[in-house]
């Protein structure tokens, strides 16, 4: 059995590490680096948020769609 509290964090805090990330890349031009530590973060964030409300592990997979479609988030 997991612990679902610790998932979630572990998730969390790595997409708040590579937001971090990001920022620094953004700030010194590196843009598409920067860009994709972003599209790591949100993935990263979907995650815990699956994780969440399915109580399971997420899916590995860095499709963005898919993940916002499983976890039945709408996005305009």
């Amino acid at each position: 059995m997991i612990d679902i509290n610790k998932q979630i964090e572990y998730w969390q805090g790595g997409a708040f590490n590579d937001i971090d990330t990001a920022l620094i890349l953004i700030n010194n031009r590196k843009f598409v680096h920067g860009l994709f530590f972003c599209h790591l973060s949100i993935e990263k964030i979907l995650k815990a948020l699956l994780v969440k409300e399915t109580g399971n592990l997420p899916p590995k997979s860095h499709n963005l769609p898919y993940l916002l479609e499983i976890a039945k988030v709408q996005v305009s």
